[in-house]
């Protein structure tokens, strides 16, 4: 059976990005050919902004909650981030 696993070679070792099914010790012969450089997207520069700026202010209403004295952020976060009840979008 031939098969082509993507792998990342990284101190001296290859690393496989994906979970192998082989039994462990398993010898196998690797044939290397270099993958295609994964091209960038070009992003809307305001686009960016406009969603870094959300996650700030997500995370700085967030952060305000630790001395706020509510024991329940971590289970109800969306809730006073979003105003959602607990459990529904």
């Amino acid at each position: 059976m031939t098969k082509t696993i993507e792998a990342v070679y990284e101190n001296g070792v290859f690393k496989p990005v994906k979970k192998v099914k082989l039994p462990e010790h398993k010898r196998v012969k690797l044939t290397i050919s270099p993958t295609k450089p994964v091209e960038p997207i070009e992003e809307d520069e305001e686009a960016t902004k406009r969603l870094v700026e959300r996650q700030r202010k997500a995370f700085l209403k967030i952060a305000g909650t630790a001395s706020s004295g509510l024991s329940d952020v971590s289970r109800n976060h969306d809730k006073y981030l979003y105003g959602e009840p607990c459990g529904r979008k």
